[in-house]
């Protein structure tokens, strides 16, 4: 997760929290979104599971 406004992303994470995901700050929108593009980005090939 990605965002340039620090309170929206803690809200987003308690919310994605709640719903048994594993949220990971990617830091701001030019570097999450470098991150999570495709392709070329280190992410979007991962499977990332949050396992009980």
């Amino acid at each position: 997760m990605s965002d340039n406004d620090a309170k929206s992303k803690a809200t987003v994470s308690r919310i994605l929290d709640k719903a048994g995901f594993a949220p990971i700050d990617l830091g701001d929108l030019v570097a999450g979104g470098r991150m999570q593009q495709f392709p070329g980005g280190p992410l979007p090939t991962l499977n990332l599971i949050k396992l009980p």
